[in-house]
């Protein structure tokens, strides 16, 4: 009975897929930039951490484009090739 009270909290949550994070972004600013902090509210029931490593794979694969203002805050658009996946939806 210990060994499945200890495995329950390690349950593997799930993180928010590529095209999630696409359509998310379109909804947002269609052929524009979004700000990641208005995406990380619409997708507000994945964790941060789960969500920020689901941006980064997206932008590893070219999905996305992520940039960075003076300011600090961060702003998200859609890639050809991320437009590509969407449109293949």
């Amino acid at each position: 009975m210990a060994n499945v009270v200890s495995n329950a909290w390690m349950r593997r949550r799930r993180r928010p897929t590529d095209e999630e994070i696409l359509a998310t972004i379109v909804e947002l600013a269609d052929d524009g930039f979004c700000e990641r902090r208005e995406l990380a509210l619409r997708l507000r029931g994945f964790g941060e951490r789960d969500l920020m490593k689901s941006i980064a794979r997206a932008a590893r694969r070219n999905l996305i484009l992520e940039r960075r203002v003076p300011g600090g805050r961060v702003y998200l658009a859609l890639t050809s090739e991320g437009w590509a996946v969407q449109r293949a939806e």
